[in-house]
């Protein structure tokens, strides 16, 4: 039995560098073996990829219908009327969680559209039915929940679309996050406020806008300085 002199991880007698850090064995007392077996694949399959995939993909649908499922009998049997009320809420709040994790499973690579949209329109079918369920007649969800669920997708979607194509990176990518916290309270803010007032001001998002402007720019100062960066990368063991 072996070791690797570097890391420590037991290996096995026909392995010629450790698996977890690549460095070459030496053990003289072990001589390697003619026809020696390979403890691990030399490539990964890809159809036990896919098919772990969707086997999580189907764990989450089950998970999640089986509630759901409960819910509208018992609402249906014991509501009295035979008409669904609560279990909507319940129902529309799983499927919506049901479209935030099931999409990302069910493709060999995780797309940027493919699971983004679902997420965005699940979201506004679920704050929908909120207003249809609640106050049908006050009516929240075109001027406030659609604009604030567009400006949400959009920020985020930019966000994403530039460290993926490596536009930003590393202390660039949270300076970004924090101007898209602090464009997405100021934006909310706005909205409010004209729906309430008839009017364009800001009134409580300075305290985010501001703070998020100044942490991002101390972000972009530092990864503008290699010396810093290097040090802070460093430190934090990345």
């Amino acid at each position: 039995m072996s070791y690797c002199v570097n890391c420590g991880v037991e290996l096995a007698p026909s392995e010629k560098k450790c698996p977890l850090c690549g460095v070459e064995v030496i053990n003289p007392a072990q001589m390697a073996p003619e026809n020696p077996w390979q403890p691990y694949p030399h490539r990964d399959d890809p159809l036990i990829a896919r098919f772990n995939r969707r086997f999580v993909a189907a764990m989450i649908t089950i998970a999640l219908a089986f509630p759901m499922a409960i819910c509208l009998a018992i609402d249906y049997t014991y509501s009295g009327s035979g008409q669904l009320s609560w279990s909507l809420y319940v129902a529309g709040a799983l499927i919506m969680i049901w479209c935030w994790l099931a999409p990302s499973f069910l493709y060999k690579k995780a797309r940027f559209l493919p699971v983004m949209l679902p997420i965005s329109s699940s979201l506004l079918g679920f704050l929908y039915l909120v207003e249809y369920l609640t106050a049908p007649s006050t009516r929240w969800f075109v001027p406030l929940a659609l604009p604030l669920v567009l400006l949400l997708t959009i920020l985020a979607s930019s966000v994403t679309l530039l460290a993926r194509r490596a536009v930003i990176r590393e202390f660039a990518i949270p300076a970004a996050i924090l101007v898209a916290a602090g464009l997405m309270a100021a934006g909310t803010d706005l909205l409010i406020t004209l729906q309430r007032e008839q009017r364009w001001f800001l009134t409580w998002s300075w305290f985010v806008l501001l703070p998020s402007l100044a942490a991002a720019a101390i972000f972009l100062l530092i990864a503008r300085r290699q010396k810093v960066r290097t040090e802070i990368l460093k430190r934090l063991h990345i």
